[in-house]
This record gives C-alpha cells, sequence and structure tokens, in this order.
C-alpha cells in the first residue's frame, strides 16, 4: 500500500492564507494529507471519497504557503480496493 500511495501522491502548495481548499457540501474527489501549514478544519472527510457523501466541512487555510499532498478519489479507491 505505501508503494502504491506514492506512486499516485501529487504535491500542491496554496500561496495565501484563506484560500478555501474544499467547502462543505462539495463531492469528495480528493484525499489530502496536510503537509507544511495549517487549516481550520484538521480532521476531514475521506469518507466523502468512500461513500459518495458530500463534504463535512470547509477546509480554510490559517495562514500563507500551505502544502499538501494530494491521492484523488479513483487512485483511493484502488488502492484500498473499495
Amino acid at each position: 500500500v505505501k508503494r502504491e500511495l506514492a506512486a499516485v501522491l501529487m504535491f500542491e502548495g496554496h500561496q495565501r492564507a484563506g484560500t478555501v481548499l474544499f467547502s462543505q457540501g462539495d463531492k469528495g474527489t480528493s484525499w489530502y494529507i496536510i503537509w507544511k501549514g495549517s487549516v481550520n478544519v484538521v480532521t476531514h472527510g475521506k469518507l466523502a471519497l468512500v461513500n459518495d457523501a458530500p463534504r463535512a466541512a470547509t477546509i480554510l487555510l490559517r495562514e500563507d504557503n500551505c502544502h499538501f499532498l494530494r491521492v484523488d478519489k479513483q487512485d483511493f479507491n484502488r488502492i484500498l480496493k473499495v
């Protein structure tokens, strides 16, 4: 699983505090791992990927220059064989 995840992880950087990463009610299309920085909600919904449920929260960057690792839904489900 580690190698498969490493093969599909994508880096995503956001430069400005206040940027919305995703909003409550959005369809879950990716799983985010906070690499650097902070957001106003740290625990967020991978269940939106598994259950096709909308996002349960809005994620708002607290500071400038936040970095994330992202796994898209199709890769996430394939690796976890959902």
